[in-house]
């Protein structure tokens, strides 16, 4: 009985251990249901919170959208507003420039009409003038034929006189030019009256062509050089216009004359074949020495009262003659100076200088006694020149050549002379 009754109390002890877990378990399970419940519920509220901010971002971007179109269309319309504003301006600005052109066409056509206006005046005032000058010249020219002929007779009566002078000293005289000799010598002259015609005139190879060369700046082995040679080359008168385009030089016209006593061209009828008296300058180019043809020359340009210069010419082959001959320095042709000794330098300098000296002084006495026995102006200069220098003097080339700086010695005095020959004739 009593194992019985134990064993039903264990029982009881078990049911109610049993139905105890039962509750726990079926609370547990409750619990985690809740916990389920309670975590869908917060899943749900966040789910929903979401929802919410996502709707609030959508509704701030569409609000965003909204202002950033509504400031579209503003700027869209300031633009548009601006753009029509400028549109006006160009349009009016437009209208303005057509009325400022329209009102210069008008003032250009005035002045035009003016223009026009002054110039007939002007062509009828100039053409009333011209008829008058015309008439003045007309009158001048006929007094100017009457003075010529008049000074004709005088100068006739003076060459009759001069000549027999001459004769009784042994000079060709003076034979005064026939008509075919001046209308021949006048169609010579290049340019007309507005150019200065100078004529380098002498006997034959003075080196005349080579001068001319010189006086226009290009060698003798240039293409429109005038031909030289140790014979005469030159047949006949030939003009070289100057190349130059300075106002003073562009003037001159050189001519260079056949060498005077030749077999061709006699000394006595040299001055009035070549044309001498029609010149505004003759250069009378002089080798060593004075000749009888170049007195004549400078006789009859003293007659035809036409400007002479006295040229020697060739002053460096006498000064190399008198450095090497006379004062014994080494002839050494192809130095160039540059790279030698200090003493032999000096010794070069000074006796180039001696040498220089030496020809300016032989000069100078020789032919103021040549022209004093001549019966001619004996303090006339006599200018000392070489082809090279004179050309250096034209072209202004600074000594770049030292040869031609050594022989510089009155070439660039003559091209003063000869510039101050055209400003005196103007």
């Amino acid at each position: 009985m009593e194992r019985e009754r134990q064993a039903q109390l264990r029982h009881m002890q078990e049911e109610q251990q049993r139905q105890r877990e039962e509750a726990e378990r079926r609370e547990r399970e409750r619990q985690a249901q809740l916990e389920r419940e309670r975590r869908a519920q917060q899943q749900r509220l966040q789910e929903e919170r979401r929802r919410i901010e996502e709707a609030e971002r959508r509704e701030r971007e569409r609000q965003a959208q909204l202002q950033a179109e509504i400031r579209r269309k503003e700027e869209a319309a300031r633009a548009e507003l601006q753009r029509r504003q400028e549109e006006i301006a160009r349009e009016k600005a437009e209208q303005e420039r057509m009325r400022a052109e329209m009102q210069r066409k008008a003032e250009e056509e005035q002045a035009e009409l003016q223009r026009r206006h002054e110039e007939e005046l002007k062509v009828q005032k100039e053409e009333q003038e011209r008829k008058q000058a015309e008439l003045k010249r007309e009158e001048e020219e006929q007094k100017a034929i009457e003075e010529l002929m008049r000074l004709k007779l005088e100068e006739g009566e003076q060459l009759i006189l001069e000549n027999a002078r001459l004769i009784t000293k042994g000079i060709c005289p003076n034979l005064l030019p026939t008509e075919e000799e001046w209308e021949k010598a006048r169609a010579r002259l290049v340019g007309g009256k507005e150019k200065f015609h100078c004529a380098i005139a002498g006997t034959s190879g003075a080196g005349k062509s080579s001068l001319v060369n010189a006086l226009r700046g290009i060698s003798n082995r240039h293409a429109n050089a005038a031909k030289v040679g140790v014979v005469e080359t030159t047949t006949e008168i030939t003009a070289y216009p100057d190349p130059s385009t300075t106002s003073a030089r562009s003037q001159w016209v050189w001519y260079d004359v056949p060498g005077a006593g030749t077999l061709s061209i006699p000394g006595p009828q040299y001055f009035n074949s070549q044309g001498l008296f029609v010149f505004d300058l003759v250069i009378v180019v002089v080798d060593n020495r004075f000749t009888a043809q170049d007195i004549a020359i400078l006789h009859q340009c003293k007659q035809f009262k036409i400007p002479s210069f006295i040229v020697r010419s060739k002053a460096n082959q006498y000064i190399s003659n008198i450095m090497h001959q006379e004062l014994g320095y080494p002839m050494d042709e192809t130095e160039e100076y540059t790279t030698e000794d200090t003493l032999t330098r000096d010794s070069r300098t000074e006796t180039l200088e001696k040498s220089k000296q030496i020809l300016i002084t032989n000069t100078q006495e020789n032919f103021k006694k040549n022209l004093e026995e001549a019966e001619l102006d004996s303090s006339q200069r006599v200018y000392i020149v070489c082809a090279q220098s004179i050309r250096a003097v034209v072209t202004m080339e600074p000594g770049a050549q030292l040869k031609k700086a050594d022989y510089l010695i009155d070439d660039m005095q003559l091209m003063e002379d000869l510039d101050k020959a055209v400003e005196k004739r103007s």
